[in-house]
């Protein structure tokens, strides 16, 4: 591959221009062009990002355009066609999360990737931002020693009912914690479940209402444990999220994404503690976790790597909540399909 990647993108929301502006930032990558299906919001977004070339139509623009790899940022019940037109051309795809809201189209997006020899990945941004780098690092070296548990809160203010089911809440939100759960703790194999709609009697007798708060417990296939306090029912004004990684070695904390990254040696007094900096700005908001995760996508392909997060994390995460909404409507453990 040539040393810069060529890249259209496909959606052109706000999530889209977060993708966009990240790979218009890396300095190997060039954006060639811009598509969505409402032509309009296409032709803007190029002339808001400087760009010369906008499309309608997916297979125009592949068909016009030179490109290694699409970025898709459809909405997230809209991924899989595009998803799978893209492979389909020989291209190299990254899909906004969730990969899908049905593990069928997951494992057919991942089958065909495999099939047609390119690389599938998917916007887990949050492994890339600098506290949880930070806490890898602190983990890859051994620091936490022999993992016990994860305890991890994510919550923030959504919706009391969605046309997109009851379940919504771990597709759009809590993929992100399920992901980060597997990245630091290695594979889910069980999985059980509390769960709770305090705001149920806002909704309309028209609306489906969600599961807007849930109590997860998680068993790790190498005699460890975690648990995710999942919610919609909290404030964006409030410490949105928090893990806490234990082992035989130490403890590492990551405070709200982005506000710092903590470890604590086993007996040892002197705490280690990383903050960003405040002269720089990307490190202080969420959307500066965009960048860096194309930039990562973009380097890995120049470098002959599968990029990671990979569609087979989205699918794995997605395993994980079919497992989680079996739990709670079997109301018993429930076991997560690994292969």
């Amino acid at each position: 591959m040539s040393e810069r990647l060529k890249i259209a993108a496909v959606g052109c929301g706000g999530i889209g221009l977060r993708h966009q502006q990240g790979y218009m930032q890396c300095p190997e990558a060039d954006l060639v062009a811009v598509c969505d299906i409402d032509g309009a919001k296409a032709k803007a977004r190029a002339q808001e990002l400087g760009i010369s070339n906008w499309y309608s139509s997916i297979a125009e623009m592949l068909d016009n355009e030179e490109c290694q790899a699409v970025d898709v940022v459809t909405p997230d019940h809209l991924h899989f066609e595009p998803v799978m037109e893209c492979l389909e051309a020989g291209k190299h795809v990254q899909c906004e999360k969730p990969l899908s809201l049905s593990i069928d189209e997951a494992e057919a997006m991942v089958a065909k990737a495999e099939e047609m020899g390119v690389e599938l990945a998917i916007d887990y941004n949050r492994r890339f931002a600098p506290g949880y780098v930070k806490a890898r690092e602190w983990f890859d070296a051994g620091e936490c020693g022999k993992l016990a548990y994860i305890d991890m809160k994510l919550s923030q203010g959504g919706p009391a009912s969605s046309w997109k089911g009851e379940y919504y809440l771990l597709y759009e939100l809590e993929t992100h914690a399920i992901d980060l759960l597997r990245w630091f703790g290695g594979e889910i194999v069980a999985v059980s479940v509390q769960m709770a709609r305090p705001r149920y009697d806002s909704v309309k007798a028209e609306d489906t209402p969600c599961w807007t708060s849930m109590a997860i417990s998680l068993r790790y296939a190498d005699q460890a444990v975690a648990s995710l306090l999942a919610s919609w029912d909290s404030d964006f004004i409030n410490p949105i999220e928090r893990v806490e990684i234990c082992g035989d070695g130490g403890e590492i904390v990551v405070d709200n994404v982005i506000s710092r990254a903590t470890l604590m040696r086993r007996d040892d007094q002197v705490v280690e503690e990383y903050r960003p900096s405040i002269f720089r700005m990307e490190q202080l908001a969420f959307d500066g976790t965009f960048a860096p995760r194309m930039a990562a996508f973009v380097r890995d392909l120049l470098a002959g790597r599968s990029p990671k997060p990979d569609g087979r994390d989205g699918l794995q995460a997605l395993r994980i909540v079919d497992a989680i909404v079996r739990s709670w409507e079997e109301k018993r453990e429930v076991e997560v399909r690994l292969d």
